[in-house]
Order: C-alpha cells, then structure tokens, then sequence
C-alpha cells in the first residue's frame, strides 16, 4: 500500500483517538463483533450504514481522481484498493468480464455475514467517486473470497432476478450479454 494513503491514519493515544485523513475519529473494532452486529441490525441499518461509509471513502478518491473517466483504470483500481484496505475491509481487485465489471475481494474479515455490507460500501463509493448511478450486487461468495458484480440498475435489476431464480456468477454474466 503507498506510503500517503497509509499515513493517513493517525493514532493519537494521549487523547485515545483514531481519525482517518482529518475525519472524526474512528474505531478499531473485532471484525467478528461487527459481523453480529450486522446479523442483528436488519437489511435496512446495514445498508444504510455500509452507503455512509461508501460515500466517504468516495469523497476520498474523488478528491484524488477529479477526472475519473480520464483516470487509468489501474490507478483507480489501486487507490480504491488502498482505501478499502485502510478501513480494513480487505483485499481488492477490479475484473474485467468484456464490459462488466467485477470487484473481488480475495479476503477479508466480513467474509461469512458482511458480504451486504461490503456491496453497499462498494457501491456508494464508486457512486460518489464517477458521480455514476451503480450497483453493487454480491454475487459469489466462498473461501474464494467474495465477488460483486457492479452494473447500472436496469441490469441490476434483472441480474438480481436471475439470482434469486438460482443463476450462478457466469451464467448471470453470460445473460446480461455475454461478458465473458
């Protein structure tokens, strides 16, 4: 992870705080509280809570990234990666499915209840960040890691459809046009 990003974290322990580039400050939390605590909040808490995240952390690359059409994807690809990896929330890498676009994380701790989390977080950050209308649906999630499928909402629409007919991962790529 580059230097700048990770010296954005700032432990003050004389005052007890944790803040993140001059934000309020944070917390330090078990992962495995956080993932009962999601299972507990309903769907509505969790996504909201995941979309505040999102939006912050895309207030962040948008200030990097001005421009984030004219951006290399490998640029943003790494500092969404290094903002993700700041909060903690994982491993990341974008995939390319000819025009689809996958976002995989190859581990973190929210794996096994946080999946909804990790969609809405993903989501809103890419939202904020390309001033773009997308969703983030999670479509794979195993030992593997876990993969969501970000898509404009028509496309989400019938991508969830399909998914709760039974659809895998590929065939749901393949019907949404053949990205493969």
């Amino acid at each position: 992870m580059p230097s700048n990003v990770a010296a954005t974290v700032k432990f003050d322990l004389p005052e007890g705080t944790i803040s993140l580039d001059g934000s309020s400050p944070r917390l330090l939390v078990p992962a495995e509280a956080l993932v009962d605590l999601l299972g507990a909040a309903g769907e509505d808490a969790v996504l909201d809570f995941g979309h505040r995240v999102g939006t912050e952390l895309g207030r962040r690359l948008a200030a990097r990234f001005p421009e984030p059409a004219g951006a290399a994807i490998e640029a943003f690809t790494a500092a969404l990666g290094d903002e993700l990896a700041v909060l903690g929330l994982g491993d990341v890498e974008l995939e390319r499915w000819g025009r689809g676009l996958v976002v995989r994380f190859r581990s973190t701790a929210l794996a096994g209840g946080g999946e909804e989390l990790l969609a809405a977080v993903v989501e809103s950050a890419l939202q904020r960040a390309m001033a773009r209308d997308v969703r983030a649906l999670v479509v794979a999630a195993d030992e593997a890691g876990v993969r969501l499928l970000v898509l404009n909402e028509g496309a989400a629409a019938r991508a969830r459809a399909w998914l709760a007919e039974g659809a895998d991962f590929v065939e749901t790529l393949d019907r949404l046009g053949g990205f493969r």
